[in-house]
């Protein structure tokens, strides 16, 4: 298994940011204001990325952790992503990896938490306190057999983001059920008005409207679909799984609510035609909010809302980010968890500088308050339970593409069909799975 996963992690894939955090109960610091231990130790940590001014994992956080840990010296290096999937393939075979390490959430990237923990090389990080902080859809996604092995950055969204005008003016509100957003467009339609925008050009963007109808319509109904499709107890194929999402998102192409153009539109022109006012609605993430807010053509107030289940009972489209993870044959295990502890207690200065960095959605604690309004009634449905992680972040890579590329096929008028699409997938998934 080792072997194998070493020789997968030179494949690096893009990371998604987000933001929570987490804490242990291997001992009480609070009076004391040093490790269990009163050794001076140099505890290693390394991350992908690129530094900025007064960054925050190379500047900011060993010199807090030193504040508050005094005999501890925390290093970190911080790598643009390829050489940081290298270095980590790397130190992982001499045994010399760093105490901290940054994972992805469960099979996502090659650094996934899942493959990483299967192959032995984790701590099991289950007893920390702050996972009561961090939300079930987080410790899920860094789980591998009942245990928690990771800790989410944070989270991001894929929504509807909405003119808010445009929909008082024709008598509009959000959506709380299919039926009631195909309505919706329908009654933007009639009016003259696009009701939705989107650049496929760029295939990714498939993924936002995808996920967000996968995460009402699949799993509510089996929490472990895709756990299931690795082992062939479920199937891309399968009656009123992927047919239905596909079929339900190919209706807004074939009833013109997307505008026509899609295909040949890139994803920045998509954005710009709905910050322009052509079109009241478009799907897209957390991460992109800031373009999407911009002065356009046109000056009017912005919405975001998850699309709507069939039976009204929505859940959110939200993947946690990448975050720490232990080493499992680091020297120092208890103090490397007081430093976990410490920095995602939500409330620490560690964590307000973490969240001050403003690259995270922040669930809980300091900066929790300080997010955009736009994100509220996600963070709601997150703390409810209600949010499910994106598709993409459990299969194997390249699953996503042979997706897009049929959906593309199929909304261009080639003659694919929703049963093409769902087989495409089984193949890809079944060829990846044997690699």
């Amino acid at each position: 298994m080792k072997k194998k996963l070493l020789a997968t992690l030179l494949a690096a894939t893009t990371l998604v940011a987000a933001t929570t955090g987490c804490g242990s109960n291997t001992g009480d610091t609070s009076n004391s204001g040093g490790t269990s231990s009163d050794e001076d130790i140099t505890i290693t940590m390394m991350v992908s990325g690129v530094a900025s001014e007064n960054d925050f994992e190379t500047e900011q956080l060993p010199e807090l952790i030193h504040e508050k840990f005094p005999n501890v010296t925390l290093e970190v290096t911080k790598l643009p992503d390829d050489q940081y999937y290298t270095a980590l393939k790397t130190k992982l075979a001499s045994g010399e990896c760093p105490d901290i390490i940054l994972v992805q959430p469960k099979y996502a990237g090659s650094n996934s938490v899942i493959e990483l923990a299967k192959a032995g090389y984790l701590m099991d990080l289950s007893d920390l306190s702050c996972l009561e902080k961090t939300g079930d859809a987080a410790n899920e996604a860094f789980s591998y057999d009942g245990k928690v092995y990771g800790i989410a950055q944070g989270v991001s969204i894929l929504g509807t983001y909405y003119n808010k005008n445009v929909f008082e003016e024709n008598g509009l509100s959000v959506p709380t059920t299919w039926d009631e957003f195909l309505n919706c467009c329908e009654v933007l339609k009639n009016a003259g008005i696009q009701p939705i925008v989107m650049g496929d050009k760029d295939a990714y963007v498939m993924q936002f409207g995808l996920y967000q109808i996968a995460a009402n319509e699949i799993y509510p109904k089996d929490a472990t679909y895709d756990d299931k499709l690795r082992t062939g107890e479920t199937k891309f194929t399968d009656e009123g799984t992927w047919d239905k999402v596909l079929e339900m998102y190919g209706e807004l192409y074939e009833k013109g609510y997307v505008i026509d153009s899609s295909l040949g539109l890139g994803a920045a022109q998509g954005i710009q035609m709905f910050v322009d006012g052509e079109a009241a609605m478009t799907f897209d993430g957390s991460f992109n909010a800031a373009a999407l807010c911009e002065e356009g053509a046109v000056s009017f107030e912005r919405g975001y809302f998850p699309l709507p289940a069939t039976n009204g009972d929505t859940y959110a489209s939200m993947a946690p980010g990448a975050g720490p993870a232990v080493y499992a044959e680091t020297k120092y295990p208890d103090q490397v968890k007081e430093i976990l502890e410490y920095w995602f207690d939500g409330e620490s200065p560690v964590y307000q500088a973490f969240a001050d960095t403003g690259r995270f959605i922040v669930t809980y604690g300091y900066g929790a308050d300080k997010n955009d309004p736009l994100f509220d009634s996600f963070l709601d449905l997150y703390n409810e339970g209600k949010a499910w992680y994106w598709c993409n972040q459990a299969w194997p890579a390249g699953t996503e593409n042979e997706m897009e590329a049929l959906f593309g096929s199929m909304i261009g008028g080639q003659g694919t069909t929703v049963d093409d699409i769902t087989s495409g997938m089984q193949t890809m998934l079944e060829s990846l799975l044997e690699e």
